[in-house]
């Protein structure tokens, strides 16, 4: 499989559980709509942060492969998802990258 995960940041005008709210409750919705993700997987701070200008959450997002994942970004769904963004993260400070995954347990 390949895997994108994104380090989300929250948008600075909202508190982290506004951030996780919108998040979970209106923005997955855009991204899980998006076709080829084989998995969509979303996972928010929790508690008191130790460094406060760490990332607010990650999301994994797992295709078949990378032409998978390519035709993916370049739909109308993907585009909605990225339009969005700015709702609830801090586009200028969320990161991305491609990533292999080694299951240890």
């Amino acid at each position: 499989m390949f895997h994108v995960l994104f380090l989300v940041k929250r948008n600075p005008s909202m508190t982290p559980n506004e951030f996780a709210t919108y998040w979970i409750d209106e923005h997955t919705p855009l991204t899980a709509s998006v076709p080829g993700v084989l998995s969509y997987r979303c996972y928010t701070a929790a508690g008191q942060q130790e460094d406060p200008s760490g990332v607010d959450g990650v999301a994994v997002l797992s295709f078949a492969d990378e032409s998978a994942y390519r035709a993916a970004v370049a739909g109308p769904e993907f585009a909605a998802a990225v339009a969005d963004a700015p709702m609830f993260q801090d586009t200028g400070a969320t990161t991305s990258f491609f990533a292999e995954e080694h299951i240890i347990v």
